[in-house]
C-alpha cells in the first residue's frame, strides 16, 4: 500500500486494500470475485464498466446512486460517448483505458467535471478486473463528491491531479 499514500480519502483507502487482497496472486482480481455487497459502505460512489477492447470503448454496468445523481445520462448500458459530451468522452475513454491495457490504479483528485465547467472537488480510483479466463475486460472504481458550493469556484480548489500506478 506504500506505493498509494497519495490516496486521501478513508473510504477509498479501504477500496484499494479490499481490491489488493481480492487479487489471490494474481495480477488483477477477477470480476466474479468482487460482489457490489462487499463494497456496500461505498456502493453510492461505486461505477463498475465493461472494456470493448476492440472498439476502445466502455459500457456501464453499475452505477452508484451519488454519481446517477452527478451525472444524469449514467444508465445500466450506456457507453461513454452516451453519458458525456465528445471532448470529456475522449478524456474518460483515454484514461479508463490505460487502466485497462496497461494494468495500472488511476488515482484521481481536484476540481470534478472540470471539463463540463464543474467547480466541487472529487477523488476517485479505478480500478482493472479480469475475467474468468483473465483478460482484463473490466473496471471498477469509486468517487467521492465535496461540491461544497456548487456553481461557485472554492478557495483553494485545484485542477485535477492524475497518477497512475502500475500494478
Amino acid at each position: 500500500m506504500s506505493a498509494f499514500g497519495h490516496v486521501v480519502a478513508a473510504p477509498l483507502r479501504d477500496l484499494l486494500a479490499f481490491y489488493l487482497g481480492k487479487r489471490a496472486g494474481a495480477r488483477v482480481p477477477l470480476r466474479s470475485s468482487i460482489s457490489p455487497v462487499d463494497l456496500r459502505n461505498l456502493l453510492s460512489g461505486v461505477f463498475l464498466y465493461e472494456y470493448d477492447r476492440a472498439n476502445r470503448d466502455f459500457q456501464v454496468r453499475l452505477a452508484g446512486n451519488d454519481i446517477r445523481d452527478m451525472v444524469q445520462t449514467v444508465r445500466q448500458g450506456a457507453r461513454l460517448d452516451e453519458i458525456f459530451p465528445p471532448e470529456a468522452a475522449a478524456t474518460v475513454r483515454e484514461r479508463y483505458a490505460k487502466v485497462c491495457d496497461d494494468v495500472c490504479v488511476m488515482h484521481n483528485i481536484g476540481q470534478v467535471f472540470e471539463k463540463l465547467g464543474g467547480t466541487g472537488q472529487g477523488e476517485q480510483l479505478a480500478l482493472p478486473l479480469a475475467d474468468d479466463g483473465g483478460d482484463v475486460r473490466f473496471l471498477i472504481g469509486a468517487t467521492l463528491y465535496d461540491l461544497g458550493n456548487p456553481g461557485k469556484p472554492r478557495p483553494g480548489n485545484e485542477k485535477v491531479r492524475i497518477t497512475f500506478t502500475p500494478l
